[in-house]
This record gives structure tokens, sequence and C-alpha cells, in this order.
């Protein structure tokens, strides 16, 4: 949903779906701010069919805008912003993007950092190491041991 987008709402109120994607944007529009605007990223630019140029708007504002629209059922009024550099922001559909794919990295990275670290202990398990050892390296490398390494390891075996 393009939050600056008139055409999407017109005079009816808005209905629950509507309203869960509203509320979605909110979340992103924060996520986004945190994650973007350490890399001088100030918000996002929305093109306006009403006065056929583009929006610059901050952060905090589209924020605030999603805000009213979630209370009001209606956008609020709108105004371009005076000289804004355009490299400081970026289309909703990039900000969007940017956002899956770090949302997706994060999963993906927890989930090769579990199979490392199961394919390590395995190994080691291997090789005769105890499960304490095996659990003293992993917290030396900031992992965890997985889950159920304990069945069929070595307690006491030898140490490396």
């Amino acid at each position: 949903m393009d939050p600056e987008s008139h055409d999407e709402f017109d005079d009816e109120p808005l209905d629950e779906d509507e309203r869960d994607l509203l509320k979605q944007d909110l979340v992103d529009v924060k996520v986004l701010k945190e994650l973007l605007e350490p890399r001088g990223i100030k918000g996002a630019v929305f093109y306006c069919p009403d006065c056929d140029e583009d929006h610059y708007l901050a952060w905090d504002l589209l924020a605030g805008n999603l805000e009213e629209l979630l209370e009001a059922g209606q956008p609020p009024v709108h105004e371009p912003a005076f000289e804004p550099n355009a490299e400081h922001y970026v289309s909703w559909d990039y900000a969007r993007g940017f956002l899956d794919g770090y949302e997706s990295y994060e999963e993906e990275e927890i989930e090769e950092v579990d199979d490392f670290a199961l394919r390590l202990v395995s190994e080691l398990g291997d090789r005769g190491w105890r499960v304490a050892d095996m659990k003293s390296l992993l917290v030396s490398l900031g992992l965890e041991l997985p889950e159920g390494v304990r069945r069929g390891q070595p307690e006491d075996g030898p140490s490396s």
C-alpha cells in the first residue's frame, strides 16, 4: 500500500484489512527509520498524482500521516517538502524491498549459524570431544550448543 496515495481512500471508512495494512506500514516505517536513517536516508519519496510531483516525507512525518489516517480514516492534507535533497530519500518500494531483504537475511543467517554449530558439534563429537568442551568452544565463538547434542555425545570422554 502506498501511504501517500489518495485514490485508495475514497470517502468510505477504512475496513479492518486496510487498517491492518496501515498498522503494518506504521511498524515498517519505524523499523525503516532505525535501519536507514543512520545510513543517511531521511525518509521516503512518493509521487502524488493530485499535485503531479514527488513528496519527500521524513520518517517521523510519514509515521504521523499514517497515524492520522488510522485515526481519521482520511489522508492528511499534504504539502511538498521545501527544497529536499532527493539523495536522502528512497521510494517506498525500495524501502519495503530493503526491509524484506533485511528480515529474510536475519532469518537465513540464524539458520546458517545453527547449521554450522550443529555440524561443528557433530565433527567434534566424532573426534571424541566431551560436551562440556564443545560448549566451552562454542561459547568462546559466540555460539550456543545446539539442543539435543547431549544425546549420543560423550559426557566424560577424552578432552581435546
